[in-house]
């Protein structure tokens, strides 16, 4: 039986089409991956990506303090680093869906809401999390960050792990908070509230920037324009 020739233009077509096949998948993969359903890429660098480096920076020493103290209880000499290890402890005693409500209230309840001006008299100043608890105040990225380093500690994976700047719609105001992966769904921890929300049922929310052990990336929408530097929400 003859073969039958496949005019030029037909294989083109099918080669696009198979093109676009695969960058959907692809696209859909990226988003899966990433907070609210929106994929995310590298951001460029900006005053926040040089709070969130600072902030790993004094963690590393943090981590220190925090190690010597998990050791020697009786010697350590900071009290915020003994209430940290009071909430690792607590929250590494429970599973699931139990634990991260654990270390949203107790974090929420840990520190009260101040914004960064009536707290350091600066704009936007972000903290390691034993700096905040040894002040017992702070605004929505402190908690956000403080709630990033416990669930490292209780054994959540890096790549479950997202601080997240958010804009809340009804309020067009900038807000941080902590998102974090559990059975294949975005979860989020907020200072404004003790009960977790589904990423996916968080609808007052428009994604912005993330950060994480990548470092900082923004997400696809809205663009980049839009993204700029604001005090947290209800200056908290």
């Amino acid at each position: 039986m003859a073969k039958t020739a496949v005019p030029l233009d037909a294989m083109m077509r099918f080669a696009r089409i198979a093109l676009v096949i695969v960058l959907c998948g692809f696209s859909a993969q990226a988003e899966n991956d990433e907070p609210f359903g929106v994929a995310t890429v590298p951001a460029p660098q900006n005053a926040y990506a040089a709070d969130w480096r600072r902030v790993q920076d004094d963690w590393i020493a943090e981590r220190q303090v925090l190690d010597r103290c998990r050791a020697e209880h009786e010697r350590c000499p900071s009290r915020a680093a003994l209430q940290f290890l009071i909430i690792i402890d607590e929250a590494s005693a429970q599973t699931g869906h139990s634990r991260l409500g654990h270390v949203n209230r107790a974090i929420n309840l840990a520190i009260r809401p101040m914004n960064d001006l009536s707290n350091y008299r600066g704009p936007e100043i972000w903290k390691a999390p034993l700096a905040t608890l040894a002040n017992g105040a702070g605004d929505c990225t402190d908690y956000a960050i403080a709630k990033y380093y416990v669930l490292g500690e209780i054994g959540v994976p890096a790549n479950d792990r997202r601080l997240v700047v958010v804009s809340i719609k009804s309020l067009g105001a900038e807000h941080a908070v902590l998102a974090v992966r559990e059975d294949q769904r975005w979860l989020i921890l907020d200072n404004r509230r003790m009960a977790i929300v589904d990423a996916a049922d968080a609808i007052e929310y428009v994604p912005l920037l993330e950060f994480d052990h990548r470092d900082m990336r923004q997400f696809v929408k809205p663009a980049p324009a839009q993204v700029a530097r604001a005090a947290c929400a209800s200056s908290g």
